[in-house]
């Protein structure tokens, strides 16, 4: 963690350059462990100031990534360069990072302003500055007047607030960020995500965070790496990753997505059951089997009867909208169609009810057969 202590926040309050740079660049790292590949050849880079999520379900590689790039585990190949720097094979304390636990990793013997100075005081920084830069951050984590207390006396969301402090005090070029909030109350997590968020802009420091709440990388990430056994499935900002998933599995990892059987028609029509549909072009083969994919917020619903219907299963009250669960007509198949609350009353919502049902062509892509299993 090679940084020079300058005056405080000096290094990262700069305005983010127009023409960003990349501050990491991971180039074909590859991680085994015996026969089982953790990491595939994997390949991204990471620019100056950015706020990258690394999102994925458990044992997809988002953490020994992490790790690896932490020097906390050594890659089997590939390389890492940091800001020009080959660090590849650099020890841990030699990189230049700060790195925030799940579990906080507080020392519970020293006071909050001994453990936020504990890196100081490895780096032989003078006692004023010492006081100066604990003073600075316990302020901009809000924790000003807590600097006798120690890590027991504090709540989870504080201890975590505590551990961000201690990650910035010597200014590193990297914050990293290992599933910081997922022991915390939702409650909490909501709320320090949002103080996380606005820390890493004004301080414009590089960050890196594993989750594997795709609320919060969507909430808080400039862009979203998602994984999955090992490989990267799409790199994007938050609404790509939204709106244009990549694959399947991209598709039923992030929010709600409908899969439908289908056979796919012209090149931009599918055939369900009997019923074509609309649908963003593709390229599949004429009666290729594939699935048909779209949000239960872009399922529109009528009273009007059209060619596509279906009968209402279930409906679910989730506040600003309801989630209606619909069989299809004609093909057994169930759709989820979300109403925003202040409509359901028009269409006079109940069980048993048969309604029309329309796919907007925009809103609905087609993916391999089978390809959302993980």
């Amino acid at each position: 963690m090679q940084t020079t202590l300058t005056s405080p926040l000096t290094a990262h309050s700069a305005a983010k350059p127009h023409l960003p740079s990349a501050h990491l660049s991971i180039d074909g790292v590859t991680k085994r462990f015996g026969s089982f590949t953790a990491l595939d050849s994997i390949a991204l880079q990471i620019q100056e100031g950015e706020f990258v999520c690394f999102l994925g379900p458990s044992g997809c590689g988002k953490t020994t990534l992490l790790r690896t790039i932490a020097g906390l585990t050594q890659q089997t190949s590939g390389s890492l360069i940091q800001r020009g720097k080959n660090i590849s094979t650099l020890p841990p304390q030699a990189r230049d990072f700060g790195i925030v636990f799940q579990s906080y990793a507080l020392f519970p013997n020293l006071t909050v302003f001994d453990n936020v100075a504990y890196g100081l005081r490895n780096r032989r920084s003078d006692r004023a500055t010492i006081h100066a830069r604990v003073a600075e951050l316990l302020a901009l984590v809000d924790l000003s007047g807590s600097e006798h207390k120690y890590p027991a006396a504090l709540s989870g969301g504080q201890q975590q607030r505590v551990a961000l402090a201690r990650a910035l005090a010597t200014e590193p070029g990297l914050l990293l960020l290992d599933e910081p909030l997922s022991a915390l109350d939702a409650r909490v997590r909501g709320h320090l995500r949002h103080q996380i968020k606005a820390l890493q802009a004004r301080l414009g420091v590089t960050t890196i965070m594993v989750t594997h709440d795709q609320e919060e990388a969507l909430t808080m990430a400039d862009r979203i790496v998602v994984m999955n056994h090992g490989v990267i499935e799409q790199v994007g900002t938050p609404a790509e990753i939204y709106h244009q998933p990549a694959s399947a599995f991209v598709a039923s990892f992030i929010g709600t997505m409908n899969f439908l059987e289908v056979t796919a028609q012209a090149n931009n029509h599918a055939l369900l059951g009997t019923i074509s549909c609309p649908c963003l072009p593709h390229a599949y083969a004429k009666d290729q089997a594939a699935q048909l994919a779209i949000r239960p917020e872009a399922v529109a619903l009528s009273v009007s009867i059209s060619e596509l219907s279906g009968d209402v299963m279930g409906i679910e009250f989730l506040g600003a909208f309801q989630r209606v669960s619909l069989r299809l007509n004609g093909t057994e198949q169930r759709l989820l169609a979300d109403v925003p609350s202040r409509d359901s009353a028009t269409l006079g919502l109940r069980l048993g009810q048969t309604l029309g049902i329309h796919l907007p062509a925009d809103a609905a892509r087609l993916y391999p057969a089978g390809s959302n299993q993980s």
